[in-house]
């Protein structure tokens, strides 16, 4: 976590200087709310708005891995690792999910994403 930027829905930007426990002490922000603390957990800069970064998981070899998506009502497809090209287009695209329900949720946003 040291080092990471993160943004908020503005593009303001804040740096993560260090961790000790469950305090992160971040860069100096424009922000109001987190300004006034600067010492902050992860759920409180999320409160505030701030966006981190999606850290990618690579399933082991012949691992179970779940990928979105919208042609069914289960609104996910259950895959095996084989590190194959499939494997590694869902994984540069950010597809690769733990679990159905993270599966079912990235499905939504992506139905979500495209409804007038």
């Amino acid at each position: 976590m040291y080092g990471q930027i993160l943004t908020n829905k503005d593009g303001d930007t804040i740096k993560i200087l260090g961790v000790l426990n469950e305090l992160i002490f971040i860069s100096a922000t424009n922000d109001y709310k987190t300004a006034n603390n600067s010492n902050c957990t992860k759920e409180d800069l999320i409160d505030c708005g701030w966006i981190f970064p999606i850290e990618k998981w690579t399933p082991e070899m012949d691992e179970k891995y779940y990928t979105p998506y919208t042609g069914d009502v289960t609104k996910y497809i259950s895959c095996t690792w084989t590190n194959n090209k499939t494997d590694k287009h869902f994984l540069a695209n950010n597809l690769v999910c733990r679990t159905k329900e993270e599966a079912i949720a990235l499905t939504d946003k992506m139905l979500g994403a495209v409804r007038v």
